[in-house]
């Protein structure tokens, strides 16, 4: 009798082991049960763009030299205008491909696909290294994914980027 007076109150080894079990089986239940996860959304593909938009701006303002975002198809590219020579981008990569499912609409007043900045922080629409066309009227690239579409737009003048 004297043994079970002194017993301390709390779980044994065993009791933990099964309790960890149980709940390790209903956690891997509960995850197979979830929807898979979903393809880059539109939305977050046109951030991408935006947030690639902005450093090609930075870029050309810190380097005082101009660089533009080219876009191709379903992929686009920063490039050093005076060397022609591709940037490498935070996906450590040069050119960016969109998603599956996500691809870019018609782009409103940007006649060669790409937006240039100087060292200012001033778009332009052409490619030349030393002048070009200056953007005049606010820039728009759709990107269209299955059930949405989001727009990038660029600004005349400040180059400000924004997201629609």
């Amino acid at each position: 009798m004297d043994v079970l007076k002194y017993r301390n109150a709390g779980f044994s080894l065993v009791e933990l082991v099964i309790i960890i079990s149980i709940i390790s089986i209903l956690a891997t239940v509960a995850l197979m049960k979830l929807p898979s996860a979903p393809a880059v959304n539109a939305y977050g593909q046109a951030e991408q763009l935006a947030t690639d938009i902005r450093y090609t701006q930075a870029l050309s303002i810190n380097t005082n030299q101009r660089h533009y975002l080219q876009i191709s198809g379903s992929t686009y590219q920063v490039i050093n205008a005076v060397t022609s020579t591709p940037i490498m981008l935070s996906k450590g990569s040069t050119t960016v491909t969109l998603g599956s499912g996500i691809s870019f609409g018609a782009l409103t007043a940007l006649p060669s696909s790409l937006i240039q900045f100087d060292n200012f922080g001033t778009p332009y629409t052409t490619s030349t290294p030393t002048s070009g066309t200056p953007l005049t009227t606010q820039a728009s690239i759709p990107v269209k994914g299955a059930s949405s579409t989001a727009t990038v737009t660029i600004q005349p003048e400040t180059g400000t980027v924004a997201i629609q």
